[in-house]
């Protein structure tokens, strides 16, 4: 599909922007080292994972039902459905309650981004280069990142019309600035001989590739979208192949700097990807193996059921 919709682009592109989003985002990463403990940090996701399925049921189904109800009037805007259903199924009353509803849930996603942009800045960033700097600066600091980013986003804001959809806008973006990201992560995670220079600069060359990509794509240089239509890449096959690149330049830079010290990477990298499922047995119920199988057979009945 001109989206990037078929079966295997969906197969390898969306697991990168997964592991970018649930894995390494501020805004989850931060709700889970708040956690209380490491089982309630791994507990947390995989209900928040469960709850990511409703969505298919709250937004989809009734989307389908307003254009057989109201084939006419929508048209061949599927825009207007949520409007249409609005305006012809929803009292008076309701139509302020969930106009309401939708102001405090984006302005709680407003509020959990910046919030992150600020603690980002000030904490990753500012704290590291100045660790001396007093705690009312930095927070000082935070305020004017958040400030700075809310600006940016109101600008960037300006674009949305040059995608078909939200949800092809959300997910071109994240594309072009996951894979690096998605690369460090996992390397890091699973592979012991990987050093922070590799990490470094496969950030900053998958960065800048994203970035080219992303401008050729918009399109911002030239009138059509160069690697979408003209060479027939779609968005995730195109973090597909940006992640390939950035392992290959990860490996390759692990390889020729000195390896890291045993004591630098224990308890930060597993020996192996099967001692994330077979590190001892399962204990209780609420083991949180049991419930990401639970999930993964949930999500594989669902897929089988409505395929």
């Amino acid at each position: 599909s001109p989206v990037g919709l078929t079966w295997y682009a969906v197969f390898l592109g969306y697991p990168i922007l997964g592991i970018w989003y649930w894995c390494t985002d501020q805004t989850i990463v931060q709700r889970v080292l708040g956690a209380k403990s490491q089982q309630d940090a791994q507990l947390g996701p995989l209900f928040a994972g469960f709850l990511k399925i409703l969505p298919v049921f709250i937004m989809v189904f009734p989307g389908v039902l307003g254009y057989i109800l109201f084939r006419d009037v929508i048209g061949s805007d599927s825009n207007q459905t949520l409007p249409v259903l609005i305006n012809n199924l929803i009292p008076t009353g309701l139509k302020g309650l969930i106009t309401a509803g939708l102001l405090a849930a984006l302005m709680s996603t407003i509020a959990a981004a910046l919030n992150s942009s600020a603690t980002l800045v000030a904490i990753d960033i500012v704290k590291r280069i100045k660790a001396d700097l007093p705690d009312a600066k930095r927070v000082q600091i935070g305020r004017v990142a958040a400030v700075v980013v809310m600006l940016l986003a109101m600008v960037w804001s300006t674009q949305g019309g040059r995608y078909s959809s939200i949800f092809e806008a959300i997910n071109a973006i994240a594309s072009h600035l996951a894979p690096p990201i998605t690369t460090v992560f996992l390397w890091g995670v699973f592979w012991r001989r990987g050093t922070k220079q590799a990490a470094l600069v496969t950030l900053l060359i998958g960065f800048a590739g994203g970035m080219l990509a992303f401008l050729f794509d918009l399109p911002v240089i030239g009138h059509e979208k160069v690697l979408t239509h003209k060479l027939g890449i779609p968005f995730m096959m195109q973090a597909w192949w940006m992640f390939c690149i950035c392992s290959l330049i990860f490996v390759v830079v692990s390889l020729l700097t000195p390896k890291p010290a045993p004591e630098q990477v224990e308890g930060l990298t597993w020996k192996n990807p099967i001692q994330v499922i077979a590190g001892g047995r399962i204990k209780a119920f609420s083991d949180p193996r049991l419930w990401a199988g639970l999930l993964l057979l949930t999500m594989v009945i669902l897929y089988y059921v409505f395929h």
